[in-house]
């Protein structure tokens, strides 16, 4: 194995230097995936006891899907063609082990190194893997709006909100954006139209009192939400963020069955399994944790991709 949590691995931790039994914790995107509709919609279920890892998603165009026709009386009328199609869901493993010696544990003084730590860190984790795999399909759509190498802009932003509304997307609508997309469109409210546009006060509150990442408030009546997370395209030259509507995303998960009688097995929130495997012989203890947990792009034509410069 590698990368075992032991003394001669801590010296940033252990070493005579550190005095305080606080610590620092590094910067990181420590955000779960916002609790929107776009999103919670596309729920598809527990794959525990159904017999496959792998859900597939009925698409269906009914209910004014197709509009009723002119016909002839006394003549028959022609079938029309019910619309259909699918996605699937793959629900897949997400793990990951902390591992640390009896002599790192026992000298600790910081209070990282004990398992009620590493269970909060279990549940932060999952949340912040689920939002990482949702970053990465916002991306993913046909529709795409923003120019390769420019910054974005309120223009991008707004030809976005027209693209789903052209493709009948029922709202409401959720952004996910990197934080310097949302930066540029920030910065282009502020300037934009010899500055009369920073007057309006829903832009006041765009501009005012929303530092960091996560959810940044409700702009054009669009919900949105910054993350690192979102990826590069064109050769790292751009970032890709989207927007989107329920259906655009579907996910599901799974539920690990537990042995009652192994008090080393639990389930924490959200699904979560954290476990604590013992190596007696090597004085060592990990802490695994792990989520079942798929996400795929549904109806495509319900999001729309911002792809601006990075």
């Amino acid at each position: 194995m590698a990368n075992e949590i032991v003394y001669a691995g801590i010296g940033d931790l252990s070493t005579v230097e550190v005095l305080s039994t606080k610590y620092l914790l590094l910067l990181a995107d420590r955000n779960a995936l916002p609790n929107h509709p776009a999103i919670t919609l596309g729920y598809q279920g527990d794959v525990a006891g159904k017999g496959s890892s792998v859900i597939k998603v009925p698409h269906a165009g009914i209910f004014g899907y197709d509009i009723l026709a002119t016909g002839t009386e006394g003549s028959d009328t022609a079938n029309t063609a019910l619309t259909d199609g699918s996605s699937t869901i793959t629900v897949v493993q997400k793990d990951k082990v902390y591992e640390y010696s009896d002599l790192v544990r026992m000298i600790d003084a910081t209070g990282i190194v004990r398992p009620d730590v590493f269970a909060v860190d279990a549940v932060v984790s999952a949340g912040a893997t689920m939002l990482d795999m949702l970053a990465n399909l916002v991306d993913n759509f046909s529709a795409t709006v923003g120019t390769t190498t420019v910054d974005a802009t309120i223009r991008n932003f707004l030809d976005a909100i027209t693209t789903l509304e052209i493709a009948k997307v029922v709202g409401p609508y959720l952004s996910i954006l990197h934080p310097v997309q949302w930066g540029d469109i920030r910065a282009d409210v502020a300037t934009a139209s010899g500055g009369a546009i920073q007057f309006n006060s829903g832009n006041e509150a765009l501009l005012n009192g929303m530092k960091g990442l996560g959810y940044k408030g409700r702009y054009l009546d669009v919900d949105v939400f910054t993350t690192t997370r979102v990826p590069t395209a064109n050769a790292a030259a751009d970032r890709a963020g989207g927007m989107f509507g329920a259906g655009a995303t579907v996910w599901a998960d799974g539920t690990q069955a537990m042995d009652m009688a192994d008090s080393n097995r639990m389930v924490l929130a959200d699904k979560v399994i954290f476990e604590r495997i013992r190596s007696g012989r090597a004085g060592l203890t990990a802490l695994l944790s792990r989520k079942f947990v798929g996400m795929s792009e549904g109806l495509d034509a319900a999001g729309v991709s911002v792809i601006t410069d990075a």
